[in-house]
């Protein structure tokens, strides 16, 4: 008898995201990706929010790879909130086909990036984006046609969650 396959990084990383998100009683949001998965599985970038939707002022983080996955569901884990008139959005594996090591789709990413700032971040007049391990052009450059006016300020972060942290807590002068 074989034994049953290993989980990939990627499905490891998103279950682990989406049941820290659970046990938060934040709700994720998953959009599926047109490419499958080594696996032939489905492949999904998630989004969730949390915050007033009405929020002046947001972060929108984002996570490309393991690394940056880590640290989201570490966040969520660790109970990050944003103060109460302030948002923070939180994307997990911007580009899922490339997170899973198959060929995907770039404008696949840069349009669900663009919905997840229309759906979660449409009142948003001063945004900053985190972006984990890089590509804050392409994510820039989305948002910033889906949002408009909005003042947008785009850091990138690598190092961990105490890093991350510290960056939400300075653009929104502390955390709850």
């Amino acid at each position: 008898m074989m034994a049953p396959a290993a989980e990939s990084p990627y499905r490891a990383h998103r279950r682990a995201f989406i049941a820290a998100c659970e046990a938060a009683g934040v709700d994720a949001i998953a959009r599926v990706h047109p490419a499958r998965g080594p696996d032939g599985k489905p492949l999904f970038m998630d989004s969730a929010a949390m915050g007033p939707r009405h929020a002046p002022r947001a972060v929108l983080l984002v996570s490309r790879d393991a690394a940056g996955s880590r640290i989201l569901t570490e966040l969520v884990r660790g109970g990050v909130l944003p103060p109460p008139d302030a948002r923070l959005v939180l994307v997990h594996a911007l580009d899922p086909a490339a997170f899973a090591g198959v060929p995907g789709d770039a404008n696949w990413s840069r349009k669900m990036l663009g919905a997840v700032a229309t759906e979660d971040l449409a009142k948003v007049k001063d945004l900053a984006i985190l972006c984990l391990n890089g590509a804050g052009e392409m994510q820039e450059s989305a948002v910033a046609e889906a949002l408009g006016e909005s003042n947008i300020n785009v850091m990138l972060i690598a190092a961990d969650t105490d890093d991350v942290r510290r960056a939400l807590a300075a653009f929104y002068g502390g955390l709850e």
